[in-house]
């Protein structure tokens, strides 16, 4: 098996505290290079034993010590860096969302290909156990057919003064921070692309989108519906609605936040079910990645998941 050496670029929260810990737990993986213009390099290097320091993350890319990278910068900057790490034949795993358009996106899976490297945005939550579950439950017809599919996703921001997430020009906003994974979840259970999109704003404070609800609705007539803010306490459930049943998830997203565990509870048959499904998505999603080039593999979240994802979030965004 071969070990894949890691260049982190960036050097946000997420990086700290789940990908980079993520990255050293698992086998056959481990970090040589790390790169960041905020200055905090030199002390997740310390802290995490990396050898190789960058003060440019073009020097990191030009690093042969270096096979994949991981970028954890803000949106507007993931295009760049993507397409650099890719011409300069690395593998990318990206944060999401990947690029702010289809057009950027089309760029990036073509110049993979062209380069012969996996390209893939980091959307950890797929890659724990409880949602292949769901997946198998539905297609089982465990709930019926699918009716209407409700998401939320909240958390408590602290930060209003210079946090990048309410920096518009960094491609900030409740949608592209966190209501890019009712998205996700909504298209990969749904297996469709929208047909039309509806998205309210509501309370806000700042010329940028921190208070959303969207609806959608698909061509096999399912309806989806998600709501996202900076305001509200952690909520990050799903509920399905089916012809013969019920299912929710009440940790939809960060499993970790319930100590690694998923719930899902579904009702059908006048009978209640629960089941736990326990994983750490974010170790998951780098043995996925790991295996894919391992085995020279397509990526089970894929090209085409990859730009239906894209194009939707494109849509719902000119919607708000």
């Amino acid at each position: 098996m071969i070990t894949l050496r890691w260049g982190i670029i960036g050097a946000a929260n997420i990086a700290k505290q789940q990908v980079i810990p993520a990255i050293r737990e698992t086998t056959n993986n481990e970090i040589t290079a790390i790169a960041s213009h905020s200055g905090k390099a030199e002390a997740l290097a310390q802290q995490f034993h990396i050898p190789n320091i960058f003060h440019s993350y073009k020097a990191l890319l030009e690093s042969p010590d270096v096979d994949a990278v991981y970028i954890a910068l803000p949106n507007a900057h993931h295009k760049q860096w993507a397409l650099a790490a890719i011409q300069a034949n690395k593998h990318v795993l990206c944060e999401k969302p990947i690029v702010l358009t289809t057009e950027d996106l089309t760029e990036l899976q073509q110049a993979a290909k062209k380069h012969n490297v996996l390209l893939m945005e980091a959307f950890m939550y797929r890659f724990h156990p409880q949602i292949g579950k769901v997946k198998q439950l539905l297609t089982a017809g465990a709930i019926g057919e699918i009716l209407t599919i409700r998401a939320r996703f909240h958390f408590t921001l602290e930060n209003w003064d210079n946090d990048i997430r309410l920096d518009p020009t960094l491609g900030g906003g409740v949608l592209n921070d966190i209501g890019c994974y009712p998205v996700n979840v909504l298209n990969y259970l749904i297996e469709e692309s929208p047909k039309s999109v509806q998205a309210l704003q509501g309370k806000s404070t700042i010329e940028i989108d921190t208070h959303i609800a969207v609806q959608l609705s698909y061509p096999s007539g399912i309806l989806g519906q998600f709501d996202a803010s900076f305001y509200g306490p952690m909520t990050q459930t799903i509920d399905i609605i089916g012809t013969k049943g019920t299912m929710q998830l009440p940790y939809a997203f960060r499993a970790d936040e319930n100590n690694y565990d998923g719930i899902i509870h579904y009702q059908s048959n006048n009978e209640t079910h629960t089941i736990k499904e326990t994983g750490n998505a974010y170790t998951e999603q780098i043995k996925a990645f790991h295996q894919a080039i391992e085995n020279k593999e397509s990526l089970t979240y894929t090209n085409a998941q990859m730009l239906q994802q894209t194009e939707t979030m494109e849509r719902i965004a000119k919607a708000l």
